[in-house]
């Protein structure tokens, strides 16, 4: 068996790694190879452009108080890769990765798929959770619904999260084209939960033609997550026929938000806003709870995140915007970032060359105009930004407790 690291270089060598894979040929491959762990366990499918994550991390989690043994599945991590695949709070171990992985290689290599890191890293977690025999996973997509790797699954619950333009240039430039990507995950005769922003036509459409009963969510806030729990409540009351969900547990559940969402450290917040619905509903929350407060940011994007529009909203409410360019091959550089300020005073932005140098200055300037520096934008940036702010990466077990991650309004006002 080969050490952690080498694993991780492997599968981030895959000739696809970099690229964008369509067509669900190989993951049906891998999936009957392995034995179809895709059909062992019941699952709840999560797909959405914007809240995904903390959908099914708060579904996930009633679940889990409720007594089940609960995978989860999602994308991207924030420090370790572990963090995408989770068993009530339970990262992964390394060992369970490489051997994990060195079966998927095996396969990959004798049936010549030429397999994807998503692909490869779906079937790790698929796999996983068969192995240690959950009562239920839940699974988000990574990128649209119809062709993405999770879509081998035939869940007990569909959930679709939002609607907005992304990805524009694989999964089209209009919103009911990406409304029909997303409604692939769509099964016949399997429920789906619709959020507040993704009532679409395209949606109801292919419900329709799945004969799939249609529960749609029509809570809208100023505050995102408030939004979000009241998707995933909505999908906990669907899951009755299948799960027993304590009430209390319930509660508790939707009272979780992953890290990075509207989370504070000190003086600063951090949300993993990226694309141009997500800041406008940063921005809500910011004036909503903090009227009377200044913000300065610090941003990084990824160059598929309609940048220009997402700094266009910022720079009406930022004192100062300090550029920052994410460790992934897909971020915009902080040249780019500043040529979409152009028509902005050019004293309104800096550029850094690190993330932790641009963090270091962004919240000594906050600190001393007794302002709220605002780190977000790319998933990317937010491990980097952390650990300039003084928080390590957690060790073993990613705990999402309400204990660690006070929610809402709680979080806020600490």
């Amino acid at each position: 068996m080969g050490n952690y690291e080498q694993t991780i270089s492997r599968l981030l060598m895959t000739s696809s790694a970099l690229g964008i894979k369509r067509g669900l040929e190989a993951a049906i491959a891998l999936d009957k190879a392995l034995g179809n762990p895709s059909s062992f366990f019941p699952t709840i499918h999560v797909a959405g452009s914007n809240g995904k994550g903390s959908v099914a991390t708060k579904i996930a989690k009633a679940l889990e108080f409720s007594g089940y043994r609960v995978g989860v599945y999602t994308s991207p991590h924030l420090f370790h890769f572990q963090e995408r695949i989770v068993i009530n709070g339970e990262p992964i171990a390394e060992s369970e990765i490489i051997s994990g992985l060195e079966k998927i290689f095996a396969v990959d290599d004798a049936l010549k798929l030429n397999s994807s890191f998503f692909e490869m890293t779906t079937f790790l977690g698929l796999d996983y959770f068969r192995k240690m025999q959950v009562d239920v996973a839940v699974i988000e997509t990574g990128m649209g619904g119809r062709l993405d790797a999770t879509n081998v699954i035939h869940p007990v619950l569909s959930v679709i999260t939002s609607i907005s333009r992304e990805h524009s240039q694989i999964l089209g430039e209009e919103i009911e084209l990406i409304a029909a990507e997303k409604a692939g995950i769509i099964k016949e005769n399997v429920p789906v939960v619709l959020g507040p922003k993704a009532r679409c036509q395209s949606i109801y459409d292919k419900a329709k033609q799945m004969n799939s009963p249609v529960h749609a969510s029509k809570k809208i806030s100023y505050f995102y997550d408030e939004e979000n729990s009241a998707v995933a409540q909505l999908a906990l009351e669907q899951l009755r026929p299948h799960f027993t969900i304590d009430p209390e547990s319930a509660k508790e559940g939707l009272s979780v938000r992953p890290p990075c969402r509207f989370e504070r450290m000190g003086e600063a917040l951090l949300d993993v806003a990226h694309n141009p619905e997500a800041v406008f509903s940063l921005l809500q929350a910011l004036h909503t709870f903090f009227p009377s407060n200044k913000f300065c940011f610090l941003v990084g994007f990824s160059k598929d995140k309609e940048y220009d529009r997402c700094l266009e909203l910022i720079a009406d409410v930022a004192t100062h915007i300090h550029l920052v360019q994410a460790g992934s091959c897909r971020a915009a550089t902080t040249e780019e970032l500043q040529s979409a300020l152009s028509s902005e005073d050019p004293r309104l932005c800096t550029p850094h060359s690190s993330i932790e140098e641009g963090v270091d200055a962004a919240y000594a300037e906050a600190l001393a105009k007794e302002e709220i520096l605002v780190v977000c934008g790319s998933f990317y940036i937010m491990a980097d930004a952390k650990r300039a702010l003084g928080l390590q990466p957690p060790k073993g077990s990613l705990d999402l407790s309400e204990k660690i991650l006070p929610s809402a309004l709680s979080s806020v006002f600490n």
